[in-house]
């Protein structure tokens, strides 16, 4: 079993921030690209070009996911690797308190075995979203400068605003993963919910394989305030979280396991996105974990949250957030659009196209420092903490090509960019 805490903090880790690195960097490939293709007139040279910037944005893209491949497949091992333990070490003080001899994870080649597939499992999830996010990218920038091409060769925009608006499409859907069912999704959101659900689904896996040794046929699932509380049957997390059910069903004192939480299912227990997990638990000897007034607590929890136009609005605590989760993706999408307009600056083939960057970049970065004030004073009418591990947006490379903390360059570059602009 993990704690609701703990596979939050997955969500939050190194990894994210690895791929937010990747996410950023394509965005400024993608921006710096358009930007170079410049002001071509013949349709002849306008595809030359085009072909040229595409090879090397591809080119760029593909060394980036080689190297932080290397990065993420090392975080992925340790990741998996400790929640395993940790999984493992709780069903085994719940063995312990029942006068079960406990199983060590080294104790199970099983268990071992079910750990390495997930990590090589993971490790290759997250290479596809790199490659589709690789793909997605190039075919960006072929629709991107061909707009851009048509609207100035038309006279429907002058040379400056079709790149602008290129180079802002760009930087708002790059780093974008499209899945088989048509679906898209921004590559930190993909990676995130990979990491999430595969460390939560091989948790629950090593304590099946547990309680299966040691012959528990009933287990409890955890619980936490905010928990989904919308959709019908196991889709609605808060009517099951923190409660026992029996495995087998034999016992009709308590609700069959996978019918009542749906585990096993993309909306219910350790699904997407799901923080919910379970332990065992042994009637007559273990004690509950929550209380029905712990329970109900986490139900009624309310808060009162007055906007900027002074009305007062009343919000559950799951819906604080989905509140909360929606600023975080606007101050994401903010920043990665002041990367992009900053790449497309510095690669600007002259004056009027780096000058109008310079024009986004410090309308954008007002509009991030709006967003965030908005964001904290939200946080603390309702009592929450700025997560910022969710909003943090690191740098691609310094002039070295070494990694480094991209939230503070560009991040620090809006702030001024910001102050000039009142």
């Amino acid at each position: 079993m993990l704690t609701p805490e703990y596979l939050e903090s997955c969500g939050e880790s190194t990894i994210v921030g690895i791929y937010d690195i990747l996410s950023r960097s394509v965005v400024e490939c993608l921006a710096k690209r358009i930007a170079k293709t410049g002001r071509v007139t013949a349709s002849s040279m306008h595809q030359i070009t085009q072909v040229q910037e595409a090879g090397k944005l591809m080119d760029e893209i593909t060394e980036e996911v080689a190297r932080i491949t290397g990065f993420s497949n090392a975080y992925i091992r340790e990741l998996f690797n400790e929640a395993g333990v940790k999984s493992i070490n709780y069903e085994s003080d719940i063995c312990s308190m029942a006068g079960l001899a406990p199983i060590e994870l080294k104790q199970s080649p099983a268990m071992i075995q079910t750990l390495a597939a997930a990590v090589q499992k993971t490790q290759g999830d997250l290479s596809n979203l790199t490659l589709t996010t690789a793909s997605t990218a190039q075919n960006l920038f072929y629709e991107a400068t061909n707009l851009a091409y048509m609207q100035v060769a038309t006279g429907t925009f002058s040379y400056q605003e079709a790149m602008r608006q290129a180079i802002r499409t760009a930087a708002m859907d790059g780093g974008t993963v499209l899945f088989r069912k048509g679906h898209s999704s921004k590559l930190d959101v993909a990676v995130r919910r990979a990491l999430l659900t595969g460390v939560n689904q091989t948790a629950g896996t090593l304590t099946e394989m547990y309680a299966d040794e040691v012959g528990c046929d009933y287990y409890e699932t955890t619980a936490h305030a905010g928990a989904r509380n919308t959709g019908i049957g196991y889709n609605n997390h808060e009517s099951w979280q923190g409660q026992v059910f029996c495995i087998s069903g034999k016992d009709k004192r308590y609700r069959q396991f996978v019918d009542a939480t749906g585990y096993g299912q993309g909306g219910g227990l350790c699904g997407w996105n799901c923080r919910h997990s379970f332990h065992m638990f042994f009637p007559g000897l273990s004690k509950p974990a929550y209380s029905q007034a712990v329970l109900d607590g986490y139900a009624k929890r309310l808060h009162t949250y007055k906007t900027a136009d002074g009305e007062e609005i009343t919000l559950t605590e799951y819906e604080c957030t989905q509140k909360q989760r929606e600023y975080e993706r606007k101050i994401r999408a903010s920043k990665t659009l002041l990367a992009g307009y900053d790449a497309a600056a510095k690669a600007a083939p002259n004056a009027t196209l780096e000058n109008a960057m310079k024009e986004d970049f410090s309308s954008e970065s007002v509009n991030l420092k709006r967003i965030e004030a908005e964001m904290k004073d939200f946080c603390r009418q309702t009592g929450r903490a700025v997560d910022s591990a969710r909003t943090q947006v690191y740098a691609v490379k310094d002039q070295d090509g070494k990694i480094i903390n991209f939230g503070r360059s560009t991040s620090q570059k809006a702030v001024w960019a910001n102050r000039k602009a009142r």
